[in-house]
């Protein structure tokens, strides 16, 4: 329950700044401090009031009146912050009280402030009374639990990818049976199904079988043209329709799709399916009405592309077509999967000696989850690593106090677990996982993104961190937290050498009880536009998602009348990018409501170039973070400095240029800072200064032709730094930059491109500004988009710490794995269009030690790839496109035994892979029968 009180170094900074100021703010010091001692208080009483062994209305009444008192005094202590500050005469604030003299208005503002304490400090006495009376009830609860209440311990590194195969058990009869449905007939059979609707209860693996009946090797070799799309709630037909035609199309047809009417979107679904043999998955359709609109874009011609759907519901498969319904696991299976997830991975399932105690009450809780792996899942993470009897029993009892008044029906195994799972999330944990529900239905969501409004939130605790420790490092801990206990899949980042996750999802079942959870709490309150029925609960954050056609933005306004408790949170996201934004108007919101937000997201907005941006946003003195990303904003006007505690500025806007004043350095309290990319070449008169910024953290997006370098030397605690350079005196100061803070940067990225020489202007001779950057040892992501011609010999020393190298326009004529395949840390590479000019690319033994990734995308001339037997030993992912002169299968594939993934499109490269997969033999067949996925498609299915 640490999360309710604000932290100890936070209240004890501005009492004491109220000590120091005592005669200017008299009376206020002594209320401060009574608030200080309460809310200490109040966190030890909190801590037991998070038990999640009692569940009552008396415990959801005191939890949501200490929210609301805890957040009004978190606004209190900055507003006295700022008062202070204004008093002393410091820059910045000072202009906040000049503009807006209403909120502290010399006097009387200090009057004010001292009543706010005085109240708020008036129902915090009687709540801490309430606790006082609810705790002595709450010792007596469960007195033999104690075991289940240790402190709760952030794992480090241990998180399952979502695409892991380890967890999957009893569906190998099953897959064999769907993919047959989905191989073309023998000749002598007269049915054809061309409609396969898989379908289950929520959590039964419908979307994991289909994925992987979808890059399975012989569906895969079957079907010409491959399309996945996820079906939401609100099913959106004609985003459906251009989602799938987009991946359908080649490359050059597919910019013309965004811009088609509906009868023409159908019209070339038709076309491109009658002349290609098409694999088209719909995953997750909920009613028969949308069947009954889609249905009308597929011709379902005998012998030619075919459908495969997932749902929930037997009415809906009945209808469509085909349907086959997913059997659960049986006893046996269930207590195998469970037995793998439950105990440490990193012993051998085998070698464990469970007691027959632990099995048999194993056995009982597994017949609570009705044989459904995602209720499997989650008990085996509550169970993890727990080898005593009595917590296996504990644990078993506590599904029965779930299941006391519950009747039986489909999903009741999945919301008891989940349940269980939820209650025993220490406080700060549980806000984190409910705030995923601000994310769209099978969205795949920038783990980025979340940690920084979990910080901006409050949600990150700083009595977390470690020496050299960022907010920003604890949050992904959460994130590894919550993904152990299977409430959430994260993907693994094998670029970054700092960051282990790159995205995240939520199990449409897991996602459910999120939103109910939310709802329950006042905790959130999600709005679809266009939707049938806006929800009206009361919640402390709000997101508005624009879907579909919609010509104007939702008046939120309305959404927001008398809205209570106040808001901390409120996105507001576009996701129809492709097609237009939104256009803002000053009439959707009146700021003056949100004076406690914290979390201000503008996602795919059009400002329509104005300077102002909507009135009232600079008087939201507590906003931590602001984004306008993928928005259209000609200019930030210089008011922006008037937001004293701003931690994150989000400018990567769509629009070629954006106009920022020089008050940067007045925001002292920024610690992420994105700038837009910058396409145009327009020469600016004065570059933009950061001076001042001494707790920024991350600066993402810095242009050496546009900002000041030289003000880097003041960022003493930058930990990431992403630059792109476009002349050589930018790329020399930068490259210096680099590596003189080595040892505080965690990671670092650099874009190389425009007029920068990295060349050999002779034979022999080695460009000084590209032996900088190769002898740049801090360099961990390398993006080079100018010619360079040769590759230097490879000596100790170049690029020790890189992990991702992209080369693009390079021209380079001799084969650069000579030098390339030492780099020791490298973990992806990507030979991009005109990366290389040569026929042949050689990885020799002991190549690549680290290599995971390596795209090939692009190469006229190339018509040979050559591994080694020991190179790249840790290759995963493959990924072969657009490549005419190469013909043969890498014989070296055979070597590499992790290979998981091998994509091949456009390429003579495809024919070549199919016929080996339908041969099922020869020597061909031998170099790939070890990948288990094999895709012909640019478009990967994670």
């Amino acid at each position: 329950m640490e999360r309710l009180a604000i932290p100890r170094s936070f209240v004890q900074e501005f009492i004491e700044q109220a000590a120091r100021e005592e005669k200017l703010l008299s009376g206020v010091t002594d209320e401060l401090r009574k608030l200080g001692r309460v809310l200490k208080r109040m966190q030890c009483l909190l801590r037991d009031l998070d038990d999640d062994r009692v569940e009552d209305e008396i415990r959801k009444h005191l939890l949501r009146k200490v929210k609301t008192l805890t957040y009004g005094a978190e606004d209190i202590v900055e507003e006295f912050a700022v008062q202070v500050a204004s008093k002393r005469g410091r820059r910045g604030v000072k202009n906040v009280l000049k503009r807006f003299g209403f909120i502290f208005s010399e006097v009387k503002s200090l009057h004010n402030l001292g009543l706010k304490i005085a109240l708020v400090l008036n129902e915090m006495n009687k709540v801490t009374k309430d606790f006082e009376i609810y705790y002595l009830k709450l010792r007596v609860v469960n007195e033999g639990d104690e075991n289940q209440r240790r402190p709760p311990r952030l794992i480090r590194y241990a998180a399952r990818d979502k695409a892991e195969e380890y967890y999957f058990i009893g569906r190998e009869e099953e897959i064999s049976k769907l993919v047959t449905l989905l191989l073309p007939l023998p000749p002598q059979s007269s049915s054809y199904i061309p409609v396969i609707c898989v379908w289950g209860v929520g959590g039964i693996g419908k979307t994991t079988i289909t994925r992987k009946i979808y890059k399975h090797r012989d569906v895969q070799s079957c079907f010409e043209r491959f399309a996945w799309v996820c079906i939401t709630q609100q099913a959106q037909i004609r985003s459906v329709l251009r989602d799938v035609l987009i991946q359908l199309f080649p490359d050059q047809e597919k910019k013309g799709v965004e811009h088609m009417e509906d009868s023409e979107l159908v019209q070339q679904l038709h076309r491109v399916q009658r002349e290609n043999k098409c694999l088209i998955v719909l995953d997750d359709i909920w009613n028969v009405n949308d069947w009954g609109v889609l249905v009308s874009a597929f011709p379902l011609v005998e012998g030619g592309s075919k459908i495969l759907l997932t749902t929930r519901t037997k009415q809906v498969a009945e209808v469509i077509g085909f349907p086959y319904e997913l059997r659960c696991l049986n006893d046996g299976e269930s207590w195998e999967l469970l037995r793998k997830i439950a105990f440490s991975p990193r012993r051998r399932v085998e070698d464990i000696k469970v007691e027959q105690k632990i099995e048999a009450v194993g056995i009982e809780m597994v017949r609570k989850c009705d044989g459904i792996p995602l209720a499997l899942s989650v008990l085996g993470a509550i169970l993890k690593d727990k080898y005593f009897f009595r917590d296996w029993e504990i644990v078993n009892r506590r599904i029965d106090s779930y299941q006391r008044n519950e009747e039986r029906s489909d999903g009741a195994a999945v919301l008891r677990i989940l349940s269980l799972s939820y209650n025993l999330l220490p406080y700060y944990l549980k806000q984190c996982f409910l705030y995923l529900g601000n994310f769209r239905e099978d969205e795949d969501i920038d783990v980025e993104q979340i940690y920084l409004q979990w910080i901006a939130d409050g949600m990150v605790l700083p009595q977390h961190q470690t020496s050299g420790d960022t907010l920003k490092d604890v949050a992904e801990r959460y994130m590894n937290e919550l993904s152990q206990r299977s409430m959430v899949e994260v993907q693994m980042n094998d670029s970054s050498i700092s960051r282990r996750f790159s995205s995240c999802c939520l199990h449409d079942s897991i996602r459910d009880f999120c939103l109910e959870k939310g709802r329950e709490e006042d905790f959130i309150r999600v709005i679809d536009i266009p939707c049938v029925e806006i929800p009206y609960n009361a919640a402390e954050r709000l997101v508005i998602h624009i879907n579909g056609n919609v010509e104007a933005p939702v008046d939120a306004d309305n959404l927001l009348e008398g809205s209570e408790p106040p808001l901390r949170s409120l996105l507001f996201r576009n996701h129809n990018l492709g097609v237009k934004k939104i256009i803002w108007s000053k009439k959707i919101v009146n700021y003056k409501n949100l004076k406690s937000l914290r979390v201000l997201n503008f996602e795919g907005y059009d400002f329509g170039g104005r300077k102002k941006l909507p009135k009232g946003l600079e008087t939201l003195i507590h906003l931590r973070l602001l984004s306008f990303r993928l928005c259209i904003l000609g200019e930030l006007p210089s008011s922006i400095f008037n937001l004293p505690f701003l931690q994150t500025l989000d400018l990567r806007v769509s629009t070629d240029e954006i106009k920022i004043p020089n008050v940067l350095g007045k925001m002292k309290r920024l610690r992420h800072l994105y700038f837009p990319p910058v396409v145009t070449k327009e020469v600016v008169k004065q570059k933009l200064r950061l001076h001042g910024l001494s707790e920024l953290e991350m600066l993402d997006g810095l242009d050496g032709s546009r900002h000041e370098i030289a003000d880097l030397d003041e960022l003493t605690n930058l930990r990431f730094f992403a630059a792109t350079v476009t002349d050589n005196d930018s790329l020399g100061d930068i490259i210096n930059v680099i590596s003189k803070n080595g040892q505080n940067l965690k990671e670092t990225k650099l874009h190389i491109r425009g007029s920068v020489s990295l060349s050999s202007a002779g034979q022999g001779s080695v460009p000084v500004h590209l032996r900088d950057v190769l002898n740049c040892g801090n360099l961990h992501q390398l993006w080079l988009q100018v010619k360079i011609g040769e590759f230097p010999p490879h000596e100790v020393n170049f690029l020790q710490g890189l992990v991702q190298l992209v080369l693009q326009s390079s021209e380079i004529v001799k084969d650069p794995m000579e030098t390339l395949q030492n780099l020791p840390q490298l973990r992806s590479l990507m030979l991009l269009p005109g990366a290389y000019e040569g026929k042949e690319l050689i990885c020799q033994k002991l190549g690549f030690p680290q290599l995971r990734n390596l795209r090939i995308d692009s190469l006229p001339n190339l018509s040979c790839v050559e591994i080694d037997e020991g190179g790249m030993p840790n290759l995963s992912c493959l990924e072969i496109y657009d490549c005419p002169e190469l013909e043969m299968i890498p014989d070296g594939l055979r070597y590499v035994a992790g290979l998981k993934e091998l994509l091949v499109y456009r390429s003579p490269l495809v024919d070549r892979v199919k016929v080996a997969i339908t041969r099922g033999k020869g020597e061909d067949f031998d170099k790939i029968q070890h990948i288990s996925s094999i895709i012909f498609n640019r478009l990967s299915l994670t």
